[in-house]
């Protein structure tokens, strides 16, 4: 197996086992797998290995990506590029998603 020093869940993520028929998982792990070794910035090496671990580790946000990708599935993803700025977006998003529903609770 490959591995990358500033990707530490790269053999996770490549690794992840996934339902035949989830074109949407196939397509993003071979896209990251292909986008990691293009990436010249480390820092966005590790922000991408770490979204993608987020995917493969929590079920609400592997959700979160399936709905997105899968109300957009008119567009033909052909080029990995434009896939994981996608991702990225989305990650962005669910942050903000996830911010607006936490409740404010109160401590005596």
């Amino acid at each position: 197996m490959i591995t990358i020093n500033c990707c530490k869940y790269y053999d996770k993520i490549v690794n992840f086992l996934y339902v035949e028929s989830d074109t949407i998982s196939k397509l993003l792990i071979e896209y990251y797998q292909e986008y990691v070794f293009n990436i010249k910035s480390e820092k966005s090496k590790i922000k991408l290995d770490e979204i993608m671990n987020l995917y493969t580790d929590k079920e609400d946000f592997y959700k979160y990506v399936q709905n997105v990708f899968n109300l957009k599935n008119d567009e033909i993803y052909d080029n990995y590029d434009k896939v994981i700025r996608k991702l990225l977006k989305i990650y962005k998003d669910y942050e903000k998603y996830k911010l607006s529903k936490i409740e404010n609770s109160r401590w005596l």
